[in-house]
């Protein structure tokens, strides 16, 4: 029988020095050549080592969602009052998925070990990848980042560690304008087949096939933001302004393609509900279009349909949906649509959720209102009669256009001017997905997070409910909150599934954070409880150049792991100093049929998947024990 004492030679009041000799994995060469007899076997006497404060992170215990919008809650007062919904089914956003930490390999499993500093800066980058609100987005040199800033609190007097800070601002600077000389048109027609000629916001058609563009350049401002066409010069052709998402190609069968949403229904291209939105065989989507059909003026929003209301088809997906505005509820239009000729503009204006549609008359000489929640609502408006809420898939809405050509005669429109938030990205094509939910849905093929959202209650044309859009305050989101999830929420949905940081961000017993301050334009969170600088992750012993063999099936491999340490030592200490000294020990057999001769111990910490645990500090001691096998 033998005991071999390994360790690195490392000091155990100098961590720094010994850090240079790899505490978690170190090489013992012996002056004499050790000779184990025949049919041994070998386990571990016990170990000591130093764990330093690190926080340990892998995909096990890095998730957390972020949820911009009105807190979900339970208080009767504040459900009252609109500051709490009931159910995410009254919610127009959606918890969006982050993750503390980045890289291929903490990606495919690994782990990334950090002090408290570097911790704050992996959560300020998984925050900034989920903040996507527009207002909450800034641009940064040829990037982004967002406004939620992330940082380490500390006890003012014993300068201990609290927690982090979470602190969500919203854009309050003045909108910039950017008038028609500065507009840009990008075609988004079938096959991008289109040809057309553009000069200071002004699109024009060449041929008989006429144009649909969209403006990818800003997005219209949340808080005020407006966009005004000029249609004057589309003669009696068939034309469409409005706003939309940015739709990445699609496959729609026959070797074409469009900008469309993967979810929209493309069945419903003839008869009554082609009526507008299907022109010289293609979709024009927008997801609010102002069109001229015919003589009249019809007005469209994306929504979805189940069908159960009568009279009405159901939708696979969503659809663009006429919105009646004409009739008693309507006192610029009580009793028929819009006359096309008459109208020569279309403004739009957006306060959060709430979309208020203009149409310039030429006759009236005036501004008057097509559709509004609000005021149609109020004036006795239905569904399908007024405008539902705008939701987090539309928040990023950008200008669109179309009109049919002639051949007598040129046909244009002209965007006139779009406000936008002052520090938003202009729009790039690699670099849109990170920053922008639905682009970011479309790349990581997870729209059926949007789906379930365009398809509750209230934007479901069969469903009688009605939400009413949340408007700004003071340029902020009224009743908004920024919430951190960080445990599964059934309240908040199947996207909070994953999230597993309750314990490194320390809100145990609190896995939806509660502000700790709100105004108008800031939402404050802090850590509920003390984060631990401790891992609830086991470490594993591995000797390297001795022939025992373990099965790792996680791995799907075979090992030379020899032991487990579990996450407390003997005394139910954590981190620090730890000693193991396993109650029954675990023998390996050597498969040794002849003496083995032995000139080194390659000793490695290492995690359940092999890799280093680079979280260990000042001198480590492991015996192993070896025997005649019994």
């Amino acid at each position: 029988m033998s005991l071999v004492i390994t360790s690195n030679v490392g000091q155990e009041d100098n961590p720094e020095f010994s850090n240079a000799f790899k505490p978690y994995s170190y090489q013992n060469r012996l002056l004499n050549t050790m000779r184990i007899p025949p049919n041994s076997e070998i386990a571990l006497q016990s170990a000591k080592i130093n764990k330093n404060g690190l926080f340990i992170l892998d995909r096990t215990n890095a998730d957390f969602c972020h949820y911009f919008g009105v807190p979900i809650g339970s208080d009767a007062t504040k459900l009252a009052a609109g500051e709490e919904i009931p159910d995410l089914d009254s919610s127009t956003t959606q918890p969006f998925r982050g993750v503390i930490g980045a890289g291929a390999a903490f990606n495919a499993g690994g782990k990334n070990e950090r002090n408290i500093e570097d911790m704050a800066n992996d959560l300020q980058a998984g925050v900034d990848a989920c903040a996507f609100h527009p207002s909450l987005i800034r641009v940064k040199g040829t990037g982004f980042e967002s406004s939620i800033k992330v940082t380490p609190e500390y006890d003012g007097t014993s300068l201990a560690f609290k927690g982090f800070k979470f602190v969500s601002t919203q854009e309050d600077a003045a909108l910039t304008t950017r008038v028609a000389a500065d507009i840009e048109w990008t075609d988004i027609s079938k096959n991008n087949a289109y040809t057309f000629t553009q000069a200071a916001g002004e699109v024009t058609t060449n041929t008989t096939d006429g144009f649909y563009v969209q403006n990818r350049e800003y997005p219209i401002a949340q808080n005020g933001g407006s966009c005004g066409f000029d249609v004057t010069n589309t003669g009696t052709s068939p034309w469409m302004c409005g706003l939309s998402r940015i739709n990445k190609q699609r496959d729609i069968g026959g070797g074409d393609f469009a900008h469309l949403p993967p979810y929209f229904d493309t069945t419903k291209n003839v008869g009554a509900l082609a009526s507008g939105r299907y022109v010289a065989n293609q979709f024009r989507y927008a997801d609010l279009a102002v069109v001229r059909s015919g003589a009249i003026i019809k007005l469209f929003q994306t929504g979805s349909d189940s069908g159960t209301a009568v009279g009405r088809q159901i939708v696979n997906g969503i659809y663009m949906n006429e919105i009646i505005y004409y009739g008693a509820w309507n006192n610029d239009f009580k009793t028929a649509p819009a006359v096309a000729n008459q109208i020569e503009k279309v403004r739009f204006t957006l306060n959060n959720e709430e979309m208020k549609i203009e149409v310039y008359d030429n006759d009236a000489k005036k501004y008057l209102l097509l559709a509004d929640h609000a005021t149609l609502q109020a004036a006795g408006a239905t569904k399908n009669q007024c405008l539902n809420p705008i939701n987090a898939a539309e928040w990023a809405l950008y200008p669109v256009c179309a009109c049919k050509g002639t051949q007598a005669a040129n046909r244009s429109v002209t965007l006139e001017s779009i406000t936008h938030y002052p520090n938003y990205p202009v729009y790039t094509d690699n670099l849109y997905d990170e920053y922008d939910w639905w682009g970011w849905s479309q790349q990581n093929n997870e729209t059926v997070f949007c789906l379930e959202m365009e398809k509750r209650p209230w934007n479901d044309a069969s469903n009688a409910t009605l939400l009413t859009p949340k408007g700004i305050d003071s340029k902020g989101m009224n009743d908004y909150s920024s919430v951190f999830i960080t445990a599964k929420s059934v309240a908040y949905g199947d996207s909070t599934n994953e999230c597993s940081s309750s314990r490194l961000l320390g809100f145990e017993g609190q896995p939806v954070s509660v502000p700790v301050a709100t105004s108008k334009l800031v939402t404050t969170n802090e850590s509920a409880s003390v984060p631990r600088l401790i891992s609830n992750i086991s470490l594993f012993i591995r000797l390297n150049n001795f022939t025992q063999n373990s099965v790792n099936a996680r791995q799907g491999t075979t090992s030379k792991i020899i032991a487990h340490l579990p996450r407390f030592d003997n005394s139910g200490n954590e981190t620090g100093g730890l000693y193991f000294e396993p109650h029954e020990k675990t023998y390996l057999a050597l498969g040794n049929t002849e003496e083995l001769l032995v000139n080194s111990f390659d000793v490695d910490f290492v995690y359940e998947n092999e890799t280093l645990c680079t979280a260990l500090t000042a001198k480590s001691v492991v015996c192993f024990h070896i025997r005649e096998r019994k």
